[in-house]
């Protein structure tokens, strides 16, 4: 039996409480003869998108696997 070929999808993201849902239900949403890893880091966010995540995750948690940062790393000056 051959296997699926396994899709991966990076996601960096920092504050975007506002966009996050649709891009995960975007990609959630693909089709195909193919598995689904959604690998997804938060920067810290303070906006609420860490909460989002989180919600996705446990409705999702074989395909979803958050790195949800405590910290900010900022930008260099």
């Amino acid at each position: 039996m051959e296997e699926k070929p396994l899709i991966s999808v990076c996601i960096v993201t920092y504050r975007h409480k506002d966009y996050i849902g649709k891009c995960l239900d975007s990609i959630l949403s693909q089709k195909g003869d193919f598995s689904l890893e959604i690998l997804l880091h938060d920067d810290a966010s303070t906006d609420g998108s860490q909460e989002i995540i989180r919600s996705y995750q446990e409705k999702y948690p074989e395909i979803l696997f958050p790195i949800l940062s405590l910290i900010h790393i900022s930008e260099p000056t």
